[in-house]
């Protein structure tokens, strides 16, 4: 199960383009997709589903989320509470 650290640095590998948007969502899906696994940390859910749809594009740019979002999501990940 993904843990915050494990969002937070695969966002930082977003940003640096160390791994791509493709890779990064295939990722994001398969955790989501896996009914063996039990997400219980309410912002690892929610920013795992965002992840899943870090490639899609939007109508009016390349992408639905910016290099702005995932610094956004790192920062919550980071300051949050569990």
């Amino acid at each position: 199960m993904p843990t915050r650290e494990d969002l937070i640095e695969k966002l930082q590998c977003l940003c640096s383009s160390e791994e791509s948007r493709a890779e990064v969502a295939a990722w994001a899906v398969s955790i989501i997709d896996d009914d063996s696994l039990r997400v219980t940390d309410r912002l690892v859910w929610d920013v795992l589903t965002r992840l899943g749809a870090v490639d899609l594009p939007a109508p009016d740019r390349d992408f639905l989320y910016t290099v702005v979002d995932f610094r956004e999501w790192q920062f919550e990940l980071s300051c949050s509470g569990p």
